[in-house]
């Protein structure tokens, strides 16, 4: 016999039980007291930064909301919003630190979506709180404009912490160097998780959200593009003799490979025959801008939307070949003949059609808009419409597939700004967001998330897969008569449905169906199961619909059972909506696929240059300027090339080409080959060299024939002349033997300038102290050291020629293309080019010296004066020289003034030798008229220095 506990000891268990329970709910409600505040403040501005009302909320820490959610989705008119815990709103800003968050409202004017931020708000606080650090979080709607375009982080504009930004709109921001790269935040995420985002977002769109090697933001809001049909239309027209069919999943018509039957050209041909039927269009565009159709049309027909120059790296129209606009053709008859509905807004193409003159560039075509978004409630489809996805269509109205392999796939990120001061707390923040454990990544998405097979709040309760769906279907034992379609006549098989081990299944009941079609003894005592896959080898069967399976007949056809409780079925179930989206969203797939995001994606939403090649053909432009459909393609290609070629001031890869220098102008052209101008940037630089017939190579021309000339009159040293001629060489383009003769002529010329006028002054020195012109005193035989001075130069220039490269290649750095290759002269052996320049510069302090010694020269034969002004010139005029050399002068004009004042110098030298003697030929006295008297003796007789007597008169 069982042994019994005592009533007692019952009673006191039960007791303990309950109190414990006591106990634990206490010291909670203590934790969410000290650690999890539930009371929070929100403070409302207007558009001038006004305070408008504050307002506090509680917050609900099992729901995950405020107790007043849909009181806040109400909050309306306010451009930016605070929420802070209730007991630090009115601290000062040294007690705590407000993020900036620049948001857009999805639905309009409400915070039905800045709601849902606020919400995950207390967890994040919360979390920031556990590491001393105090948090508010300010709202501000920018709109999507401003959110992409205005001016952030500079001077005294608004540096937002994070936007939400739109997913052809993120390179943008990237472009202009604002986008933290969150590459990093992706593998902290993985390590802490074990899951990474890339894995975990739609396979498409990682070409939205990473480019080159980062991640741009954080998806958060997918965006697609769902097709509808008026059943209502479609009955009228079947009643009426049209060879019609819904769309599928509505109808088994189309096949299990209905992406290869329910085609563009069929969505066309059913839009025919409804305007026939009708009287009306037969499709819709009511909430889709045209491009976003005609992209998918491309897509589904295999035509490339965009392609990509290999060499210039830039996007291009990818539909110009012959082939793609014979592809594209099927486009002409549904508009021209106005299958459907007009779309745009007429009065800006009414404008455009009756100009008087027709565009002539890129800035004169009109940007057509489409006509304002149609709402929810007011939405008119006659027969086919496409667009997003509405929240609550028409009874009428039905989703289906979209036709083809494509459909559009976008939606929204929030980006991190690199001037954010707390870029890790707000990927903690962000991470609230993506978590599947918490309910706002459902909340912000109504039936898709941007990660696969995460669905949003109107579909998250239908996630089962098909093998589960398939096992509810069946999950009576009984026999149901269900009705199938093949070779286009419709039949009846009986099924019961059974238990197949754990799952659910069916069998044929031959009894009744051994009369129909395929349905013989081959399927006699075979048992099909429920599986997430058909397969006749191993008799599985899925689920397809409501009230329909999937069952295979070989191994390479299957046909749709549908029980007869549908017979009166119409109206779509929730799960099988959300599986439309889901089917949907699989094959989606953003503009640029299949390249990553640019920045220009931005700007061809803006021009929509589709547009043009469409209003062409519905409103029949063609006719006033007529043009082939070839010609208007390759018209919408040039705009969209244009719209795509990337702004040089943004373009960190510019490639260009160079033109020759041109003569009169000293500049040479710049053509860029991957971007577009703008008034900003640099379109000319200068020529590395100054051209002959520019007017600084023809006054240095002149100048050196006016020095030439003159010495050559007054004959005077002719070693002046090789400097001078040295500086024809400086200018002209470049070759390997004028990189020779200028540095040759240069030395030779300075050098032997040096020497000659030493060497004349060494001579009278040593004349007048010895008083003998046959006899030199060895004292001053150190002119011939000018001649060894002279040979050394010489034979330094001989081995410098031999280490000359002739003409190399240098850089010089511009803003836009870089670094730019021209040609210079080589400078060969540079120590020996210094060491000929110093021995130079020695000869200028020997002059220097010559002068001296001969200071007590009578006036009538120093030249020490001269001599030392000479010298002082040439220490200018060698350093001059020196800077032409070893400087790298990069800017011709500066260039030009050195090479003018190397010849003025030249000239001035000669002037202080050959002045007196300019003088005398023109006849000129500028002195007190004198005679000099020279008393002469015999030489070898008188031992002492002649006297010089002079009678002024």
């Amino acid at each position: 016999m069982k042994h019994e506990k005592p009533l007692k000891y019952h009673i006191i268990i039960f007791i303990w039980i309950n109190l414990i329970n006591i106990i634990q709910i206490c010291v909670g409600k203590k934790d969410i007291d000290k650690n999890n505040p539930e009371k929070f403040t929100i403070d409302l501005f207007n558009d001038n930064s006004e305070f408008i009302s504050r307002y506090h909320y509680t917050y609900n820490y099992t729901t995950l909301f405020f107790n007043e959610y849909e009181e806040i989705k109400l909050i309306h008119d306010a451009k930016s919003a605070v929420i802070c815990n209730s007991e630090d709103i009115d601290k000062g800003d040294d007690e705590k630190e407000t993020v900036l968050f620049w948001t857009t409202p999805y639905s309009g004017k409400y915070y039905n979506m800045t709601s849902i931020f606020m919400s995950a708000f207390p967890i994040w606080y919360n979390e920031q709180k556990k590491q001393n650090k105090i948090f508010c979080l300010k709202f501000y709607d920018a709109g999507w404009d401003d959110n992409v375009n205005a001016e952030i982080c500079k001077d005294e504009k608004p540096c937002p912490d994070m936007i939400m930004i739109g997913t052809t709109q993120l390179s943008y921001r990237y472009k202009n160097d604002e986008t933290l790269n969150l590459e990093p935040y992706f593998r902290k995420y993985f390590k802490k998780t074990g899951k990474s985002i890339e894995s975990l977002i739609n396979k498409y769109s990682y070409y939205d959200y990473h480019l080159g090697n980062n991640w741009l933001a954080v998806p958060l809001i997918v965006d697609f593009r769902t097709f509808w049909f008026n059943i209502t239309t479609f009955d009228y027209c079947i009643d009426q003799g049209y060879d019609l069919h819904y769309p599928p999943p509505i109808s088994d018509y189309w096949g299990r490979n209905y992406h290869k039957t329910w085609t563009w050209e069929k969505v066309f041909e059913y839009a025919k025959k409804i305007k026939n039927c009708t009287g009306l269009p037969g499709l819709n565009f009511p909430r889709s801008n045209s491009y976003e159709a005609f992209i998918i049309l491309c897509q589904s027909l295999g035509i490339p939307f965009i392609t990509e120059d290999i060499n210039s790296n830039v996007k291009k129209c990818g539909f110009r070949s012959e082939e793609y606009i014979k592809k594209l053709s099927i486009i002409i008859e549904p508009f021209e003949n106005h299958y459907i509905d007009k779309w745009l807004k007429e009065d800006q193409v009414f404008k455009w059609l009756n100009s008087s003159s027709y565009p002539e560039s890129f800035d004169t075509y009109p940007k057509l808009r489409m006509i304002d978004s149609i709402p929810n409630n007011d939405i008119q489809i006659n027969g086919l419409g496409f667009g997003s996805p509405f929240k609550n269509l028409p009874g009428d109205i039905l989703l289906s597939y979209m036709p083809g392999t494509s459909s559009f796939l976008g939606g929204a990120g929030i980006i991190i700004t690199k001037m954010s001061k707390y870029p890790d707390q707000l990927f903690e923040y962000i991470e609230i967001l993506i978590n599947q454990d918490y309910p706002f990544f459902a909340e912000l998405n109504s039936s898709i998330t941007p990660f696969e097979n995460i669905f949003g709040k109107k579909c998250i309760d239908v996630q089962k897969n098909k093998k589960e769906l398939c096992n509810e279907l069946l999950q009576f034992d009984e026999v149901t008569p269900y009705y199938y379609v093949y070779n286009n006549k419709m039949n009846v098989v009986f099924l019961n449905h059974i238990t197949n081990g754990s799952n659910r299944g069916v069998s044929i009941n031959l009894d009744y169906s051994s009369k129909y079609e395929f349905f013989d003894n081959k399927f006699l005592n075979i048992n099909f199961q429920c599986d997430n896959e058909i397969n006749f080898i191993n008799h599985t069967i899925t689920y397809s619909d409501k009230y329909k399976i999937e069952f295979p007949i070989s191994e390479n056809e299957s046909i749709i059972l549908k029980t007869m409780n549908d017979i009166n079925y119409k109206l779509q179930s929730n799960d099988k909506i959300c599986s439309i989206f889901d089917s949907t969203v699989k094959i989606a797939k953003p503009y640029q696929f299949p390249y990553s995001t640019f920045g220009e994606i931005n700007d061809f939403e803006n021009h929509n240059p589709i547009s043009i090649l469409l209003a062409h053909l519905y409103y029949k432009e063609y006719e006033k300027n007529p043009k082939t459909f070839k010609e208007i393609i390759n018209e919408c290609c040039d705009l969209i090339d244009h719209v795509f070629l990337p702004s040089c001031d943004n373009n960190k890869q510019i490639l260009y080409n160079i033109t020759d220098c041109n003569d009169t102008s000293q500049l040479m052209d710049i053509t860029y080959l991957n971007c577009k101008t703008s008034n900003n940037t640099l379109k000319t630089i200068e020529c590395s060299y100054i051209p002959y017939k520019n007017f600084k190579g023809i006054i240095i021309i002149m100048l050196i024939t006016l020095t030439l000339i003159i010495e050559f009159i007054f004959l005077f040293i002719i070693i002046i002349a090789v400097l001078n001629t040295s500086v024809i060489f400086w200018i002209g383009k470049l070759n390997k033997y004028n990189c020779i003769l200028k540095f040759w002529t240069l030395i030779v010329g300075i050098t032997g300038f040096i020497c000659s006028y030493c060497i004349k002054s060494e001579v009278i020195n040593s004349v007048i102290n010895t008083k003998n012109i046959t006899k030199i005193n060895k004292k001053y035989k150190s002119f011939l050291l000018f001649w060894v001075i002279g040979i050394t130069q010489f034979i330094l220039l001989l081995l410098w020629t031999f280490t000359q490269k002739g003409i190399e290649i240098g850089k010089k750095y511009y803003n836009y293309i870089g670094h730019y290759d021209y040609e210079k002269c080589s400078l060969g052996n540079v120590l020996i080019l210094k060491l000929i320049f110093f021995i130079d510069y020695i000869l200028i302090i020997i002059s220097i010296i010559v002068a001296y010694r001969g200071r007590k020269v009578p006036s009538e034969f120093n030249d020490s004066k001269k001599i030392l002004s000479a010298s002082s010139v040439t220490f200018l005029l060698l350093t001059l020289c020196y800077i032409l050399v070893f400087g790298d002068v990069e800017i011709a004009i500066l260039y030009f003034i050195i090479s003018l004042l190397i010849l003025l110098i030249s000239l001035f030298i000669i002037i202080i030798f050959v002045g007196e003697k300019i003088l005398i030929v023109l006849n000129i006295n500028i002195e007190p008229e004198c005679s000099i008297i020279v008393e002469t003796h015999k030489i070898d007789e008188i031992d002492k220095t002649v006297p010089f007597k002079i009678d002024s008169n």
